[in-house]
C-alpha cells in the first residue's frame, strides 16, 4: 500500500483507470485501512485524506464518511459527541456536491447519524429522513439523541417536529429499562408516545415496554406493528383503538416478564384486524380461541411465527389455514403436527424453526422420514438445531439433503452442529441454488475458503455468516471470499 493517506488517495482520484481495473469496495477497504493505520499519527491529515475519499463516487461517500467520524480520528476530538466533529460532518453535507445527495435520503446508514448527540442536529443535514431509530438503554445516554429526558419531548423543538411527521417508519427499541436507573419506566412510556404522536404519517412502529394504558387514538397510516407491552390498553381503550388498527398488515406482539398479559387487546384485535399477511405472537400474547379468530379473518396471511406456543396453537391454525401461508414457524411440536402442516399447506416453503417432538418411537422412525420428505419437497428453507433431529449426521448428507438440497435456498446450522469443510462441500454440493448459508464451522481459514473457492464461479450465496470455531477469518480472508463469491453481499465471522 501507499506510504501516506494523501498519496493513497491521491492515486486513487486521479488515475480513473485503477477504479476500472480493481473492484472499488476492494480498494475503497485497502485505502480505509491504510488510513486507519495511520490516524494516530497525524488524524488532521487523516480526515483531509477521508474527506477526499468522500469526492470520489457515492460509493466511496458512504463508507468513508461515516469512517471518517470513528475512533481513533474521533478519539482525537474528544468523543463521538464533540461539537467539532458534529459540525465538520453537518459542513461537509451541506458544501459538497454530494450534499443534496444526502440530504435527499430516506435511509441512511446508522454509522453517519450516530455521531449526532441530538435529533435536531440529525435532521438539520437530512430533513427527508423517513426511517429513525432512537434506542433507549439504561446507563446511557441514548442513541442518536441527546440524554432521554421526559422534558426534552414534552416540547418538541420545531425542526425536530417537522423531521418527524416525515417518518414513516419509527423504533422505539427500549432494552433493560430498570427501576433507579436514570430513564426509569413512566419517563420512557410518556415520551415515547410524544415520538409517535409526532409522526402523522407513520406506517411502521416499533416498541418494548410500552404504557398505553390511556392510549386512545394512533396513526391512520400505521400498518406495521411490533410491540410488547408494559401496561397494555384496557378493554376499552382498545376498543376505541380498534379504528386505527384495521389497516395493519404486519403485527407482531410479544411479552415482557411481569408485565400483563395484553390478551383482552388481542381478543379486540382478532376482529378489528383483516388485512394481516404476516403474524408473529407467543403464547403469552394470545390466547387459542383468539389466534383461531384471527387466522379465520385473515385469509391472506403468507407468515406466521407461534413463539413457545403449545400443541393447541398450531392445531387452531391448520385447522383452518389460510391458502397463501408459506412460512409457519411452529416450535417443538408433535411428529404428526409437521406432516399435517406439509400436506394442508401446498405453498409452504418454510417451517423455520420447527422441530419434531417424537414422543414415541414409533414416530421417530424411518417411516416419519419417508412421510416428511415425500410432502417437503416444496420447502426451500431447513433449520437444523441439532443432529439429533435428524437422528444422526449420516441422515442429514446422505437422505435429507440428497431430496431437499436442490430446492433449498436458506440453510441454517444450529451451534453445536459444527461443520468441517467435507460437511460443508456437501452442502454446497447439493444446494446449488443456495443463497443464505449460516453455520458453525471447523478446521483453518485456509481449507475453508478453498472450500468456497471450489464453489465459487457458480455459486448463488449472497450471505454468509459463519461463527469460527477455534480459528479466526482475517481480512484479507473475508476480502477473498467476496471475489470468490460473484453475488455475496453479506459475509460475516
Amino acid at each position: 500500500m501507499l506510504a501516506t493517506p494523501s498519496a493513497a488517495v491521491s492515486a486513487v482520484v486521479a488515475s480513473s483507470s485503477t477504479c476500472r481495473a480493481l473492484a472499488l469496495p476492494e480498494l475503497l477497504f485497502a485505502v480505509l485501512d491504510t488510513l486507519a493505520a495511520q490516524a494516530d499519527q497525524d488524524p488532521v491529515l487523516t480526515q483531509a485524506a477521508l474527506r477526499a475519499c468522500t469526492l470520489v463516487n457515492r460509493t466511496w461517500y458512504l463508507h468513508a464518511n461515516p469512517f471518517m467520524y470513528r475512533a481513533p480520528f474521533l478519539a482525537q476530538c474528544g468523543g463521538r459527541h464533540h461539537s467539532k466533529a458534529t459540525k465538520a460532518l453537518i459542513r461537509t453535507l451541506t458544501t459538497t456536491s454530494h450534499g443534496a445527495h444526502v440530504r435527499s435520503l430516506a435511509r441512511v446508514p446508522s454509522e453517519t447519524w450516530e455521531l449526532f448527540s441530538s435529533l435536531k442536529d440529525c435532521f438539520t443535514p437530512c430533513p427527508r429522513l423517513s426511517t429513525l431509530t432512537l434506542c433507549f438503554r439504561a446507563g446511557e445516554q441514548g442513541h442518536w439523541m441527546e440524554p432521554f429526558l421526559k422534558e426534552n419531548y414534552g416540547q418538541l423543538d420545531p425542526v425536530v417536529r417537522a423531521g418527524m411527521s416525515r417518518v414513516t417508519e419509527l423504533d422505539l427499541t427500549s432494552v433493560g429499562v430498570k427501576d433507579g436507573a436514570d430513564k426509569d419506566d413512566l419517563t420512557y412510556a410518556e415520551a415515547s408516545l410524544n415520538c409517535i404522536a409526532a409522526c402523522t404519517r407513520l406506517q411502521k412502529l416499533t416498541t418494548t415496554q410500552a404504557d398505553w394504558s390511556q392510549v386512545t387514538e394512533l396513526p391512520k397510516t400505521l400498518v406495521d406493528l411490533s410491540i410488547s407491552f408494559l401496561y397494555p390498553p384496557s378493554l376499552m381503550s382498545t376498543v376505541a383503538l380498534a379504528p386505527f388498527l384495521e389497516g395493519l398488515t404486519r403485527l407482531h406482539v410479544h411479552y415482557t416478564p411481569k408485565a400483563e398479559p395484553p390478551q383482552a387487546f388481542m381478543a379486540v384485535v382478532a376482529h378489528a384486524c383483516k388485512q394481516l399477511v404476516h403474524l408473529d405472537v407467543c403464547a403469552e400474547s394470545i390466547t387459542c380461541a383468539s389466534l383461531r379468530t384471527l387466522v379465520a379473518n385473515n385469509r391472506d396471511l403468507v407468515t406466521i411465527y407461534l413463539r413457545n406456543c403449545p400443541d393447541e396453537y398450531t392445531k387452531a391454525v391448520l385447522d383452518n389455514p389460510p391458502k397463501k401461508l408459506e412460512v409457519l414457524d411452529m416450535g417443538t411440536v408433535d411428529a404428526k403436527l409437521v406432516l399435517k402442516a406439509l400436506e394442508v399447506c401446498p405453498r409452504l416453503v418454510s417451517i423455520g424453526k420447527t422441530i419434531a417432538r417424537h414422543a414415541t418411537a414409533a414416530s421417530n422412525n424411518a417411516d416419519y422420514w419417508r412421510q416428511f420428505l415425500d410432502n417437503a419437497t416444496q420447502l426451500q428453507e431447513l433449520h437444523v438445531e441439532r443432529w439429533s433431529d435428524f437422528h444422526n449426521k449420516d441422515l442429514l448428507f446422505n437422505t435429507v439433503l440428497p431430496r431437499l438440497g436442490p430446492k433449498l435456498v436458506n440453510v441454517w446450522f444450529g451451534w453445536r452442529d459444527l461443520l468441517g469443510c467435507e460437511d460443508l462441500d456437501k452442502v454446497l454440493v447439493h444446494c446449488k441454488k443456495l443463497e443464505v448459508l449460516r453455520a458453525p464451522v471447523k478446521g483453518n481459514s485456509q481449507n475453508l475458503i478453498r472450500t468456497f473457492k471450489k464453489h465459487g464461479p457458480a455459486s448463488r450465496l449472497r450471505e454468509v455468516r459463519l461463527i469460527c470455531d477455534n480459528f479466526k477469518l482475517v481480512e484479507d480472508d473475508k476480502r477473498r471470499m467476496y471475489r470468490l463469491m460473484p453475488h455475496l453481499a453479506q459475509f460475516a465471522a
